[in-house]
């Protein structure tokens, strides 16, 4: 263990970044979740020797580049700026890319995003089971732990340790359980089942659970044993009605569901009424405000410290940076939706892979890609994916 330990790469310190509550470190300027990136970034910045190898491959990922180029332009153009921190995040990303392509990693680090898992998930069955309460992070929304509250769509719900509310949360136990459960042998896959599900459900993230049960059976009609398997999902699944599964799916607590479907027929209305100029460029980053069926200039708007969307990553990305920014963010993910569309779905296939795709699905229900909090793991595996595929080509050749 100590001699893996001592070969872990810079990249381990990132998977603290959902450990890490939001909370003021320069107030205004720097917080306790940016720092496992600054840290990473000062360690990974030794390793420039490898770079030009990293740097050589650019062309198999240089729609990342072009994104963040139109990005500068956009910015420059609506808002006369130079610079905001969704374009720090994206140049951050692009420096991780090279990064990766440059580095070799072992076992023990493609390991991580399952000890993350299990870790994550015990998390959310104690805290409910126990009612632990860790207090807030510098939003003041959501208790790290059990949420008690006589508010409907707050009460009995889990969150984690990162900024997003449960939402978030399940959406990151989904995506590392994906990874564990292709990730690890077969005889895992149980242990890996109870305790996802367990662990998302705690959140009553509706969506997060249901992309979860695709994935899992899934996986199931891939393994042998495949009615032990699915006997223990319908056990979970039989032990959560106890819990109120059934009630969760069936009710609109505190009009949650109709208030979701308000923010994207909202954003949808918006859109379509707008100027040909603003649809296809976008209105710019972070200029305006989703809440209900109504959209708000971000100047005007300081009701509170919620993160307001259209619960829709793809309309996000059409309300910012507008048709042209969502196609060129589309196609930095070409390689695996060339897969997808040419292969389907083989057994063989990469974790990275289901890890991306779980991502760009739930993404359909949520602004987890504006959520660099969990979203960064996103970003990470399909730049793994793509050393892959590199590897793979060159083996072949």
């Amino acid at each position: 263990m100590n001699s893996k330990v001592s070969r872990l790469s810079p990249l381990t310190i990132l998977f603290f970044i959902p450990l890490i509550p939001h909370l003021n470190v320069i107030d205004g300027f720097v917080h306790t979740d940016d720092l496992p990136i600054l840290v990473f970034s000062f360690f990974a910045l030794f390793s420039f020797k490898l770079f030009p190898k990293g740097i050589s491959q650019i062309g198999n990922n240089k729609f990342i580049f072009l994104f963040i180029i139109y990005l500068f332009l956009q910015n420059q153009i609506i808002n006369n700026g130079f610079i905001h921190s969704e374009i720090l995040r994206y140049l951050f990303y692009s420096f991780l890319f090279i990064y990766v392509i440059s580095i070799d990693l072992n076992s023990f680090d493609q390991n991580i995003p399952v000890y993350l898992f299990f870790f994550l998930s015990s998390f959310s069955i104690l805290s409910y089971f126990l009612s632990l309460n860790l207090g807030t992070d510098l939003y003041q929304n959501w208790n790290i732990g059990l949420n008690l509250s006589d508010i409907d769509y707050i009460k009995g719900r889990v969150n984690g340790f990162q900024a997003g509310g449960p939402n978030s949360f399940a959406d990151l136990i989904t995506v590392t359980a994906v990874y564990s459960m292709f990730r690890l042998k077969d005889t895992y896959l149980p242990y890996v089942i109870i305790f996802s599900f367990l662990g998302c459900f705690f959140t009553y993230s509706r969506f997060s659970l249901i992309v979860l049960v695709l994935f899992t059976i899934l996986k199931i009609f891939y393994v042998e044993k495949k009615r032990t398997n699915l006997g223990i999902f319908i056990a979970v699944f039989l032990v959560s009605i106890n819990f109120g599964l059934i009630e969760r799916f069936s009710s609109d607590d505190n009009s949650g569901i109709q208030d979701r479907v308000e923010m994207q027929t909202g954003t949808i209305n918006y859109i379509f009424e707008d100027s040909i100029k603003n649809n296809l460029l976008g209105r710019g980053f972070d200029n305006y405000v989703v809440k209900g069926q109504v959209l708000y200039d971000a100047d005007k708007f300081d009701e509170d410290n919620v993160s307001h969307g259209p619960h829709n990553s793809y309309l996000f990305i059409i309300l910012n940076y507008g048709v042209v920014g969502l196609l060129l963010y589309a196609l930095i993910f070409k390689d695996l939706i060339y897969k997808i569309f040419k292969h389907r779905f083989k057994k063989e296939y990469s974790p990275y892979f289901y890890v991306v795709l779980a991502y760009l699905v739930l993404s359909f229900s949520s602004d987890l890609l504006q959520n660099h909090s969990v979203s960064w793991f996103l970003y990470l595996s399909y730049f793994l994916f793509i050393k892959e595929t590199i590897i793979k080509r060159s083996i072949e050749n």
